[in-house]
């Protein structure tokens, strides 16, 4: 078993990374490793999309119960 470990590139790249594969595929890329490095910055960009991304799956498992799924 190996040990996945990733850089974070700059914001603007991950904001570019982000629009061209969407806001899930983003999120699942780098909640896959083990380990992080980067700046700052970076780290603060990914959190922000994490925490978006479950929010949205939060509220979609809510529509998908109230309507009785």
């Amino acid at each position: 078993m190996g040990f996945n470990q990733c850089y974070l590139r700059s914001v603007e790249d991950l904001k570019s990374e982000c629009e061209s594969n969407g806001l899930e595929l983003f999120v699942k890329r780098y909640t896959k490793y083990d380990s992080l490095t980067g700046s700052s910055e970076s780290f603060q960009f990914l959190e922000e999309k994490i925490k978006e991304y479950e929010n949205i799956k939060s509220i979609i498992s809510s529509n998908d119960t109230d309507n009785g799924m």
